[in-house]
């Protein structure tokens, strides 16, 4: 069923198309604006080896400046010559195309089309010097390659190189930076080994060495392999785990009723394990606090009602425990409960 438009319905839809022609027409209008006439503009040539995708139709810049259009693309006559461009462009941008005028076809950004672009030529380098003649027409310029990604590259290899073998004036520097780098590092080095004997600092960093190699009094060791606590690679204690430490944790606790007495729970990875250093750093070390924090729990270090022991979790991931040889009858990834017990 057809339906009648009102007046204004119909008013308002001859508005609309009568819009619709002007805006088309002023965009025709636009782009046919861009064609240069011949009387408006001049025509030069040059010739490249390889035009890199120009087609008819590729914009022409000097000096950034919007100039023409390529009107045709010549192929070379015979294998080795130059395939010839012949540009238009706008008539009063002829005193900045002289003799001595040279053309390079670039790319826009990283991934845009290609753009014809011509460098104003110059006399010489004398300043007092005249301007060369404006070009006549029809007159083949001179043409600069386009920069070669590959050669670009392969420059590039060449300078990181000659840095990693310390050669020439960037090389020098930066050798001379990493020399600086590794004598700042090791002042800083040294400035945290003397922090760890500072009153405030040394209750902070652990210092394995210190914590394990005790000269007097003696140590109770207790040893858990580390799948009879954990899941490999994990750090949160299985059932069977806490069985594993209830069995043991009345004799700790009357070996930590002793004075002075001090428990160090030590956690290593396996030395044989790919995995990444500071990794196994970190798991044995929350290895290491979830053992303590477990027994801590279950009181172990209460020595009276109101005296406690100190528990200290230690993880060196698949670091050699400091003062000991390897123990090939230990379990390579485990969990050591030292409680040490000072003599007079």
């Amino acid at each position: 069923m057809s339906r009648t438009l009102s007046r204004g319905q119909a008013l308002l839809l001859g508005i609309v198309v009568c819009l619709g022609v002007g805006l088309g027409g002023y965009a025709l209008f636009a782009i046919g604006g861009r064609t240069l006439s011949n009387k408006d503009s001049f025509h030069v040539r040059v010739g490249f080896r390889d035009v890199r995708g120009v087609e008819v139709g590729t914009r022409v810049r000097v000096q950034g400046i919007d100039a023409g259009e390529v009107v045709a693309v010549l192929p070379p006559e015979k294998p080795g010559d130059n395939v010839i461009l012949r540009l238009r462009l706008r008539n009063d941008l002829r005193p900045l195309v002289r003799t001595d005028a040279s053309v390079q076809v670039v790319s826009e950004g990283m991934i845009g089309g290609k753009v014809v672009d011509i460098t104003p030529g110059r006399s010489n380098s004398s300043a007092t010097a005249a301007l060369s003649e404006p070009v006549a027409d029809d007159a083949l310029l001179v043409s600069m390659p386009a920069p070669d990604l590959n050669d670009v590259l392969s420059q590039v290899t060449k300078t990181l190189e000659s840095v990693r073998d310390g050669q020439g004036v960037l090389g020098s520097e930066v050798m001379k930076a990493l020399q600086q780098t590794r004598s700042t590092m090791s002042s800083f080095q040294q400035i945290g080994e003397a922090g760890k004997l500072m009153p405030i600092v040394r209750n902070y960093v652990k210092d394995p060495e210190k914590l394990l190699v005790r000269r007097k009094g003696e140590c109770t060791n207790f040893v858990f392999a580390e799948a009879d606590l954990f899941e490999p690679g994990r750090a949160v204690l299985t059932a069977a785990g806490k069985n594993q430490l209830d069995g043991k944790i009345d004799d700790m606790h009357g070996l930590l009723r002793h004075d002075n007495a001090d428990m160090v729970v030590l956690a290593m990875a396996d030395p044989r394990s790919l995995t990444e250093p500071s990794v196994l750093k970190n798991i044995t070390q929350q290895q290491s606090e979830a053992v303590s924090d477990y027994l801590k729990k279950q009181k172990v270090q209460k020595a009276t009602w109101v005296t406690s022991r100190k528990v200290t979790p230690l993880g060196i991931g698949a670091d050699a425990i400091p003062g000991e040889e390897p123990d090939s009858k230990l379990p390579s990834a485990r969990v050591e409960v030292r409680v040490f017990v000072p003599q007079d």
